[in-house]
């Protein structure tokens, strides 16, 4: 057995406890930007009406369910 003094084993146990919550607060950060993306992916601005949707479908060119003009697929900020 290794002899291990008080003091040393409160600063591994709490070395250890923190190194475990960062690992844990990586893993959930991943998985929330992985949701996010996944969510934000498709969603759909009409730059004629300015109305915004959610389209399933994985043509380059969706009809806006408002006014119906053709619009494409973009990265808008703020969504």
């Amino acid at each position: 057995m290794i002899p291990i003094t008080l003091s040393w084993f409160v600063c591994l146990y709490l070395a250890v406890f923190l190194a475990a919550i960062l690992i844990l607060w990586i893993g959930y950060e991943i998985i929330r930007k992985r949701k996010a993306n996944e969510t934000t992916r498709n969603r759909v601005f009409c730059r004629i009406c300015g109305s915004r949707y959610t389209e399933t479908s994985t043509d380059e060119l969706l009809i806006c369910p408002s006014c119906g003009s053709l619009n494409e697929r973009s990265a808008e900020e703020g969504f």
